[in-house]
């Protein structure tokens, strides 16, 4: 089993990346990288203070590579790592969800619009 370290290490990867919010100028703190296989295989990574993250030996092949954080959407997509190409150094740019987006509404000021409710209200009470 000691001998085929040096395979799996000449098989193996370094990727980075940054997490920042969806303008790119703050760096996420906190946010949780997670790769993994079809096959099973799974690693995660926490995002330091500058928003970095680093694995250090990833093996290589394709991955379903996510990204959460707090207040923000859930970031995915398909990711190829090989020690000679592929990812190797990530930014992501995490966006807000739609749940969390502030939406300012005008007060509306059209009189046919209430005049319509009411007579939906008249339709409704015959049943219609």
């Amino acid at each position: 089993m000691l001998a085929a370290l040096p395979l799996l290490a000449a098989d193996a990867a370094n990727f980075s990346g940054r997490v920042f919010d969806v303008a790119g100028d703050k760096q996420i703190a906190g946010a949780i990288v997670t790769v993994t296989t079809p096959e099973g295989y799974i690693s995660s990574v926490v995002t330091n203070k500058a928003g970095e993250f680093a694995f250090a030996t990833l093996p290589a092949g394709e991955y379903d590579f996510r990204v959460t954080a707090h207040n923000f959407a859930i970031y995915e997509r398909q990711i190829t790592v090989s020690a000679s190409a592929g990812v190797k150094q990530l930014d992501i740019r995490m966006l807000v969800p739609a749940n969390k987006q502030t939406v300012s509404v005008a007060e509306l000021r059209n009189p046919n619009i209430s005049r319509a409710g009411a007579a939906d209200s008249a339709l409704a009470s015959r049943g219609y």
